[in-house]
Formats: structure tokens, C-alpha cells, sequence
């Protein structure tokens, strides 16, 4: 039985370890600053423990670059990839700078990498259908047997570092659309009255908005930015990454940043995402 090996306990994770578990047919060990308790069917495991028992792949999905960086350069870790020439899988949203320099560690150590930031959120971890944007610096069935058990769409890069400018670029523009709710769902509520049903049906299933608006108008309507599918604080950081691959001097980019620092202000980093739609950030509006 393969042994998997998930670094990095969250909202995403979580999700995706039934999965694994479930499809990949895979005995998975799981290491976290936090849990106490490892999930039903997962085993707990610490570094120190690698060298001698390594995994044939380890999947990494961390806050940040740094988080990312601990991890992967730990000497127990590079270890156990080299005893095993382990299939590593970084599926956080990172730097494109630290992310080719992982491929080249892994390679070193003897390993194989595979670049794979995700797409579909707390849904689409649960469901088992994330889209994930790839780079592999080589094929290695026991990564494609893990990543087949939570991706349903994946599509393939051919430079190391591609995926990850991608998805800051793409997460970046999400955040803009997001940001013209605020702008201008307010407008239609106060001009069309008891109209706005109709506005709010033909915007989450009509047009080119809908995708946006079919995910986000409801939370935003409702000003729900509780239990997040994607917390204001990951947002932010890849806001401030994406700035590194569109430029410091990016108007639209530098707005949508500080309109997601008022939310994070007034909501607090851990409220969702969508929390840049609401009232007090409108009010924030509204007396410039």
C-alpha cells in the first residue's frame, strides 16, 4: 500500500484527505502544528520519524512561502525524500520565485516534483473537485494516483513556476470582480426596490457575472462572512504576491488590496473573503 504523507492541516486539506484516503487506496499520515487528534483513518506523524519510515509521497499545503520553506528544507525531510525518491506535491499558492527553487531541491535530493495550486475552495475540496494547474518535472504514477483522488479538471503547464504566476494573476483578477460587487449591487438594491429579486436572478444565472455572482451575491446580501470558504487573510497574502508578477505600481491591483486591508480591518482576517462586499466597507465608500 502506497504511504501518503499530507504536510499542513486547513479548510483545504481537510477536505481532500477522505479522498485520498478513499480513492488512492493509500495508508495517509498526516503532520500538523495544531491537530491533537488526526482525523478518522489517518495516522499522526512527526519529522523526526521520516527518515526511517518515508513516505512514496508527500503532499505540502501551507499559508505561505515561509511555512513552505520550513517545511520542505527540514533535513529529515530532504532525508526521506532521498532514501525514497519520494513524489512531492506542493499545492499551496506560492511565489513563483520560491516555487522553482523547490522543484530544484526536491530534483537534488532525488525526488520528483509536481507544482499543483488548486482551484475550488472548501466546496470543491469536500467534493473531491478541485482544478488544479500543474507542472511535474517528471512522470511519476504514485503523484497522478493522489492527485486523480481530488481533481476532477486539471490543466497541464510546461515551465516550472507557470502554474503559480497563473494563479496569483487569476486570483488577483477573482478579487477585482469581487470588488466591483461593492461598487455596484448596492446601487441596484436602493434604485430597483423590491425589484432587486429580479436583478439578483438574472446576475447569478444570466450573463457574463454570473459565475461571480451565482458564489458571492448571497453571502454578500446576507452579510454572512462567517465560517469562510476562503478566510480574508489568504486572500491578502496572495494579493501581495500577485503584486510581485503585475507590477507595485498596479492601480487596480493596489485598490483591491486596500479595500481587502479595510475589510480585514472592520471583519477581522479570519472572516470570508467575501467580507469586502460588506456594509462597512460601502459606508467606508460612500464618505470619500
Amino acid at each position: 500500500m502506497m504511504n501518503v504523507l499530507v504536510a499542513g492541516y486547513g479548510v483545504m486539506t481537510r477536505g481532500i484527505i477522505p479522498h485520498i484516503v478513499q480513492k488512492a487506496g493509500a495508508e495517509v499520515f498526516l503532520m500538523s502544528r495544531h491537530l491533537e487528534a488526526p482525523p478518522l483513518g489517518v495516522t499522526l506523524r512527526q519529522s523526526s520519524e521520516l527518515p526511517d519510515a518515508p513516505p512514496d509521497v508527500i503532499l505540502g499545503c501551507f499559508e505561505s512561502d515561509e511555512r513552505s520553506r520550513e517545511f520542505w528544507t527540514t533535513s529529515e525531510v530532504l532525508a526521506a525524500v532521498s532514501r525514497r525518491r519520494t513524489a512531492c506535491i506542493e499545492m499551496s499558492t506560492l511565489t513563483p520565485g520560491w516555487v522553482e527553487e523547490w522543484h530544484e531541491l526536491i530534483r537534488q535530493n532525488g525526488g520528483s516534483t509536481v507544482e499543483c495550486p488548486v482551484t475550488g475552495s472548501r466546496v470543491g475540496a469536500t467534493n473531491g473537485a478541485l482544478s488544479a494547474f500543474l507542472y511535474e518535472s517528471a512522470p511519476d504514477p504514485r503523484a497522478v494516483q493522489v492527485v486523480n483522488a481530488f481533481v476532477k479538471k486539471q490543466y497541464h503547464f510546461s515551465a516550472p513556476g507557470n502554474p503559480a504566476r497563473f494563479k496569483l494573476v487569476y486570483n488577483a483578477w477573482g478579487a477585482a470582480l469581487l470588488h466591483t460587487l461593492t461598487a455596484f449591487v448596492p446601487t441596484l438594491q436602493d434604485e430597483l426596490g423590491e425589484d432587486f429579486g429580479v436583478a439578483a436572478e438574472i446576475a447569478t444565472s444570466d450573463g457574463w457575472m454570473s459565475l461571480v455572482a451565482a458564489s458571492k451575491l448571497e453571502r454578500m446580501v446576507e452579510q454572512d462572512f462567517g465560517d469562510p470558504d476562503f478566510a480574508l487573510k489568504y486572500m491578502l497574502k496572495d494579493l501581495r504576491y500577485a503584486r510581485g508578477v503585475l507590477g507595485e505600481s498596479n492601480s487596480l491591483v493596489n485598490l483591491v488590496y486596500q479595500t481587502f486591508l479595510n475589510a480585514r480591518s472592520a471583519y477581522g482576517e479570519s472572516a470570508d473573503y467575501t467580507a469586502v462586499t460588506g456594509e462597512k466597507i460601502r459606508e467606508n465608500i460612500r464618505s470619500q
